[in-house]
């Protein structure tokens, strides 16, 4: 969804979410992105991370959703998307590789600030 949606304007974040969980299987996962979507504008990043969970239990119902919240609030700004996603703590890891992909999957890597290009380690010659 985030990748079809490049060259237009983004969608709002619980639109961007209901369309996500449409095409979720019936589940925790499921129901979380629900609750994600319903959550109003101004719901700060401790409070989503709190309620949807932000990896503490190391499961998919924990971090998927929160993790779907922040990328739908940035789907144009990748750096921004992973600070806020940083911000709910947890499994910041997995929250952030989830954001992260969804946001760079409709910005492409010419979004990464310059220097955290640079700063990449080198793939391996099967990669470039």
């Amino acid at each position: 969804l985030a990748a079809r949606s490049r060259g237009e304007a983004a969608p709002a974040r619980a639109d961007f979410l209901r369309a996500v969980a449409e095409r979720l299987p019936d589940g925790d996962v499921r129901s979380g992105v629900r609750i994600a979507a319903r959550m109003p504008e101004h719901t700060s990043v401790r409070h989503a991370a709190e309620v949807l969970g932000s990896g503490y239990r190391m499961s998919g119902p924990d971090t998927v959703p929160y993790a779907l919240w922040c990328a739908a609030g940035h789907l144009d700004d990748l750096q921004e998307g992973l600070w806020v996603t940083v911000g709910g703590r947890g499994d910041i890891d997995t929250t952030c590789a989830i954001a992260g992909g969804v946001i760079a999957a409709r910005t492409g890597v010419a979004a990464l600030p310059p220097a955290w290009h640079a700063a990449r380690e080198p793939l391996p010659p099967v990669m470039t």
